[in-house]
């Protein structure tokens, strides 16, 4: 096509961020109309895309760009103010010309010299379009460098920080580091304390909001999301992430500063709790988000007490048993039945509870968490989540990254059988404030949080059928075997001992 063919054209201006002045969506058209003025062109349509990226937008994928392929209007150009308004990669580029040819027209920028009405045109502008990619793709290693040089010197590279930490000047040099902010630190560590010890996160939300606690970012309430992304940002493990900013998915810190063997570097002075125990809160979160995980019951405030805790034992596998209202109206009495063999054993609740309370009243209150004592189990499972990243990404990568992963692998599989052969495991580690079962049960608010100190404490209570007739406690109370989730005799305060992960001891109350 000759340019002097070209007698109307079209006016598409994009930017990115819209408080950018100098590249402003009016600058660019003001040079557009210029230039179309000074070639003696007719200016038909005006298209712009405001706000949007051209890294991970394409021009198909923006609406002002659509709006201008699908115009009846005809015209013989496009005129852009420079390439990178367009796009910032050659085949985007290429493939926006190729929409544009399709109407009769040929694309035109002011600042570049590309008129691609011509076929001299068109091959420079191609030439354009590559150092333009090439510039970009090497901005952004740049950009990546700077920012993993600053996280691996213990320096802050910007962005937002979760509640509880904040920057501070660098007593060893310039700029920033990330510090606990000392007015809400405590408040983190309660948050991440609720977490552990089976609260949901709204009632977590509800605690904040009630007790006054301040806010993130001076917002007018605490909200849902906040307290769910908070408790699973990897900082709270002393692991970096390489983009600090809120984000509204649950595989938040995927990408965390890692060392040579690929794990993460881990800064115990920002950890408010050990990685390992850290990866189990999340798995359990991670549990929680599949739906119809714990039965109804257990779900609802309302629910009773030992609701999801009481099981007939008169089948080969345990069957669960539901809660019923039985009595008459003016005296009704809460019960628990089978519904597979009738079953039925009314107002267990000041059993279990007396029970539970003359057994673990006076044992501290812990929660076994997954923590290296001696071993290497935190690094085997810092290699596996790492493996899983790799595996997904190497599937789509450029055949250059895909030989980086290869040799990633290959070191973190060598990580995996040392950690093999250092024994993993656990201990049990104080929730918080050392206390009893039976002063965290005193505290206990309502139904909901009995049932959260009650079921750290027993795992479940097997009912059999008792003698016709026998009303009393005693007899139905050695109806009952109880499963506790911990044992009395093994428990110290402070946390020192050293037991097998999944242990139950089962101690039952009588015969029939």
């Amino acid at each position: 096509m000759s340019p002097t063919k070209v007698r109307r054209c079209v006016l598409y201006a994009r930017i990115s961020l819209r408080t950018d002045e100098s590249v402003s969506i009016a600058r660019q058209l003001e040079a557009g109309q210029a230039y179309a003025q000074a070639r003696g062109w007719k200016v038909v349509g005006t298209f712009t895309d405001e706000g949007v990226s051209a890294t991970h937008n394409r021009p198909e994928d923006r609406e002002g760009w659509r709006a201008m392929l699908a115009s009846p209007t005809s015209y013989d150009a496009v005129v852009i103010w420079k390439v990178d308004r367009l796009a910032r990669r050659v085949i985007d580029f290429l493939n926006a010309n190729e929409a544009v040819k399709a109407k009769g027209g040929g694309i035109v920028a002011v600042e570049d010299p590309i008129d691609m009405t011509t076929a001299q045109g068109e091959a420079f502008a191609i030439m354009l379009a590559v150092f333009g990619q090439m510039e970009a793709a090497a901005m952004r290693d740049r950009q990546t460098a700077a920012r993993d040089y600053l996280l691996r010197s213990g320096r802050y590279a910007g962005g937002v920080l979760p509640y509880g930490y904040r920057k501070a000047p660098n007593p060893n040099g310039a700029g920033y580091v990330i510090t606990h902010d000392a007015d809400r630190i405590d408040t983190l560590r309660e948050i991440v304390r609720r977490t552990e010890a089976g609260f949901s996160i709204y009632s977590t939300m509800q605690w904040l909001q009630e007790s006054g606690a301040p806010t993130p970012r001076q917002a007018d309430r605490w909200r849902y999301s906040t307290v769910d992304r908070l408790v699973r940002h990897p900082l709270l493990a002393g692991m970096l992430p390489h983009n600090p900013g809120n984000t509204t998915s649950h595989a938040r810190g995927a990408e965390v500063v890692r060392d040579a063997d690929g794990l993460p570097v881990v800064d115990d002075s920002l950890a408010v709790m050990p990685v390992g125990q850290w990866r189990a809160m999340l798995a359990r979160l991670q549990e929680q988000d599949k739906p119809q995980k714990a039965p109804r019951a257990m779900r609802r405030k309302h629910s009773g007490l030992l609701s999801g805790l009481l099981w007939c034992a008169e089948h080969d596998e345990p069957v669960r048993m539901w809660r019923k209202v039985i009595g008459t109206k003016d005296r009704p009495r809460a019960a628990y039945h089978c519904r597979e063999c009738g079953q039925t054993i009314t107002s267990p609740d000041d059993l279990v509870v007396a029970q539970f309370l003359a057994e673990l009243g006076d044992v501290p209150h812990f929660t076994v968490v997954v923590e290296v004592v001696e071993g290497g189990s935190v690094q085997l499972q810092e290699a596996s989540v790492r493996l899983a990243e790799l595996g997904r990404e190497v599937v789509n990568a450029t055949p250059e990254r895909a030989a980086t992963i290869v040799a990633e692998i290959g070191r973190l599989k060598e990580v995996q059988e040392e950690a093999r052969h250092q024994p993993a495991q656990t201990r049990l580690v104080p929730l918080g404030e050392v206390r009893t079962f039976a002063e965290d049960w005193e505290a206990a608010e309502g139904d909901e949080q009995r049932r959260q100190v009650l079921g750290h404490a027993l795992d479940r209570v097997m009912v059999r059928r008792g003698k016709w007739g026998d009303r009393t406690d005693a007899g139905r109370l050695a109806r009952l075997s109880f499963e506790w989730g911990m044992s009395p005799g093994d428990a110290e305060p402070g946390g020192g001992s050293i037991v097998d992960a999944g242990w139950t001891n089962v101690q039952e109350h009588g015969s029939m």
